[in-house]
């Protein structure tokens, strides 16, 4: 490998806009970001909001097949 052309890695702390901080190495020093496993519905077990039903789609599903499916 060549000297001095890789990038330098630093720990720098992320910032979420939840409040969480996580540390990770990067080569950028400043980092934000939107969602982490923190606020995130999937990771949180908010599976209610993840359903997009805009059609009644599930509605006939469960109709049709039962809530034992």
């Amino acid at each position: 490998m060549k000297k001095a052309i890789h990038p330098e890695l630093k720990l720098v702390t992320v910032k979420c806009t939840c409040g969480a901080e996580h540390m990770f190495w990067s080569t950028r020093e400043d980092i934000k970001i939107d969602l982490c496993s923190n606020c995130h519905p999937f990771y949180k077990g908010d599976t209610s909001s993840l359903i997009v039903d805009t059609e009644g789609r599930v509605q006939k599903f469960k109709n049709k097949y039962g809530d034992n499916y």
